[in-house]
């Protein structure tokens, strides 16, 4: 990382960043460029290592990438907002404040449907805030996709106000 006054170094920081962001930007090989896709995600840690789930249509590009190369890179991003210097100043020192934890790791599409259910509570309970009680019905967990990130590695990086 060039700009090592910004690193992030501390876990409970990045962790937090995980939990406070809500759009994963997942970056998936593809020719002649990279293929980026929004989505909402869930996520765990399993002794000690990272798991992103994302979840959407059993169909397309994005899973059909995954599936000739399940190698992948991720940002989360939040706390963002505008560091607007004195009226008057130099355009140069305009400026963005924000937290973001970058990624890597190996994508698997999800076939066994308690993993998929499982996985399917972890983005609605982080999109809520809280667990969310219902039935996911078997018929839904037979169509629905669901992609785990496996993360390998990831780096924390900040440029705040404080």
């Amino acid at each position: 990382m060039r700009r090592t006054d910004r690193e992030i170094t501390d876990e409970a920081t990045k962790r937090d960043i995980i939990e406070k962001a809500h759009i994963i930007n997942l970056g998936i090989l593809d020719f002649p460029a990279p293929y980026v896709v929004p989505a909402n995600y869930g996520y765990e840690f399993v002794d000690n290592q990272l798991k992103l789930y994302i979840h959407g249509a059993s169909k397309g590009r994005k899973r059909g990438l995954i599936a000739a190369n399940p190698e992948v890179s991720f940002s989360l991003v939040n706390d963002c907002g505008l560091d607007a210097p004195e009226e008057g100043a130099p355009l140069y020192e305009f400026s963005y404040f924000y937290r973001s934890v970058l990624g890597t790791g190996t994508a698997t599409l999800v076939e066994d449907l308690a993993e998929k259910e499982h996985a399917l509570r972890l983005v609605l309970k982080h999109a809520n805030g809280r667990d969310i009680p219902g039935e996911i019905s078997q018929e839904m967990l037979q169509q629905v996709g669901v992609i785990r990130i496996d993360v390998d590695q990831y780096t924390g990086k900040q440029h705040s106000a404080e």
